[in-house]
């Protein structure tokens, strides 16, 4: 299994994501982005701790402005392309996930074509796919980023060996973090996080991201779970 699958770590410019997800009470893009990296650093060592190896979308397909759904076929026939079989696809809005679900997924995908994380907005947290039943158009065009992806993928690939793991929560706002029932110890890290921020009377976002991210980087990490 180590030596045949990955993990891929879908990372958007942090803009596009503070854009769409507003993680803060009086939505300030500078310290949504900052909370986004909060959350890609989180996923990143969740993935790395399953001794995975583990690759990001971002240093894969540099430079590449397509939509959603194709940047991340790219990504994934990247990953394919360094000679892997499996790769399990994972974002950075479900704290929720785990060591132990990642490597759950990994192991149901050896005897199937799919695994699926589904979310509770009729989309996934996570999806493992198989090399051999991977086709870059077909997944191009599923209903990517809205609450009918899940259900276009089961339609899409009916023929196909399709399991699912536990579903989880992922967040798209304050509210829903600050809700938030799994991951405790870091949900209140990132409350306490966006407060600190957003208490600093500055303009100068640039000077918030240097500050904060050398002051909080002493701070002790949350738990991996």
């Amino acid at each position: 299994m180590k030596n045949s699958t990955a993990i891929l770590i879908f990372v958007q410019d942090l803009s596009k994501d503070a854009s769409r997800k507003t993680l803060t009470p009086t939505k300030n893009l500078g310290v949504n982005r900052l909370v986004f990296s909060r959350l890609n650093s989180f996923v990143g060592r969740t993935s790395g701790s399953t001794n995975l190896p583990v690759f990001y979308s971002n240093q894969l397909i540099l430079g590449n402005k397509s939509n959603f759904g194709k940047q991340l076929s790219a990504a994934i026939q990247a990953v394919f392309n360094k000679g892997f079989e499996k790769v399990i696809c994972v974002g950075n809005d479900c704290p929720a996930l785990n060591k132990t679900q990642i490597l759950d997924a990994a192991e149901k995908l050896q005897t199937n074509d799919t695994v699926i994380g589904p979310d509770e907005r009729g989309g996934v947290y996570l999806l493992g796919i198989s090399k051999n039943t991977f086709n870059s158009e077909t997944f191009e065009k599923l209903a990517w980023q809205s609450g009918k992806m899940l259900a276009s993928y089961i339609k899409q690939y009916a023929q196909q060996r399709i399991i699912a793991i536990e579903t989880l929560a992922d967040i798209h706002t304050f509210e829903e973090l600050q809700n938030y029932s799994s991951s405790r110890f870091f949900i209140r890290f990132l409350l306490q996080f966006i407060e600190k921020s957003l208490s600093r009377n500055t303009y100068n976002y640039s000077y918030l991201f240097d500050n904060q991210l050398i002051r909080f980087s002493s701070l002790r990490a949350p738990p991996v779970y």
